[in-house]
């Protein structure tokens, strides 16, 4: 969908470490954390697991098989004034024969809402690419249209930002801020995120600066939507303009709608300027056991028309 809602040992050695090789050292996290809990024993009480792991095929010759995943672990430690302080991790990144271009996330969350650590930027919050959950390997090589630089840095160059960040939900607005800094990235970030529901409208927006260690400018990130949900009818669109990844402007659009039970029909698309770089695609949704799809999908590069078959597990 394209609106997506929102230690005994030595930790900062080990958040560097987890940037490059994520599923060997977010063992290593787990154990950390783990070491701080004296109830360990008790995982439901303290241990959450939230996100979403898609896998699937395509008819891509070099690239047949991709996994998406974007996944956190949280461990509640103890608590503060009756507001919980955690340790979490996780990851975003894309899977598949040769490359993983992701990013690992390793942070303190006080109540929730305050974070310290590799923060996930506010800008990811809302306004998500419509081919994330259906063609993930078109999604990949378009992250700089609706990602921020802090996760497209990561993605491509292992950069690993570091920061703190806040969220807060008040009513029906929810809304973030962050501050990352990556200095093997050469970068710094400041990024705000807010989305607001009022019956069957949504509306959303993001904006990230960027800047160089120097403080010179380096460029903005923007991006504002909105969607519609009506009986079995839900349409979002998006202005995007990526330019401080250096990308041009486009229009995100899709357009679901809820054919029989659980089978959804899709079209999408990011329609960019002079539509030298477009892609659309037409998809196939199937809802099952109220936290898994299936997904069958067409898309089109404006180079290569492509087959994806996609199964996605929501926690």
């Amino acid at each position: 969908m394209l609106v997506q809602l929102f230690f005994p040992c030595h930790v900062g050695s080990v958040m560097k470490r987890v940037s490059t090789h994520p599923m060997p050292r977010l063992a290593v996290l787990a154990l950390c954390a783990a070491g701080l809990r004296p109830d360990a024993a008790n995982a439901t009480d303290w241990l959450h697991f939230s996100g979403d792991i898609s896998v699937g095929a395509n008819s891509i010759q070099d690239n047949a098989f991709m996994s998406r995943i974007d996944a956190m672990l949280t461990f509640t430690l103890f608590d503060i004034a009756d507001s919980p302080v955690a340790f979490e991790f996780g990851t975003f990144g894309y899977y598949y024969k040769g490359d993983r271009p992701h990013e690992t996330y390793a942070a303190f969350v006080y109540d929730d809402r305050f974070r310290l650590g590799v923060v996930k930027p506010a800008y990811d919050q809302v306004l998500i690419s419509p081919f994330d959950f259906t063609a993930a390997s078109i999604a990949e090589t378009r992250a700089e249209y609706t990602r921020a630089r802090a996760t497209t840095e990561a993605l491509r160059f292992n950069s690993v930002p570091v920061g703190v960040s806040y969220g807060e939900t008040t009513g029906d607005m929810r809304w973030a801020v962050s501050l990352l800094d990556a200095s093997d990235g050469n970068f710094r970030s400041a990024s705000a995120a807010a989305e607001w529901q009022a019956q069957a409208v949504t509306l959303a927006a993001a904006i990230e600066g960027v800047w160089d260690p120097k403080d010179d400018f380096d460029g903005i990130n923007a991006k504002i939507g909105a969607r519609w949900q009506e009986g079995r009818l839900d349409i979002g669109a998006a202005f995007l303009h990526p330019d401080a990844n250096q990308r041009p402007d486009a229009v995100a659009f899709d357009v679901n709608y809820n054919a029989w039970r659980a089978l959804t029909l899709s079209g999408f698309g990011e329609v960019t300027r002079g539509s030298t770089t477009s892609a659309y695609g037409l998809a196939a949704r199937y809802d099952f056991q109220d936290r898994s799809d299936v997904t069958f999908a067409v898309t089109d590069t404006k180079t290569d028309e492509e087959v994806h078959f996609t199964y996605t597990r929501r926690y």
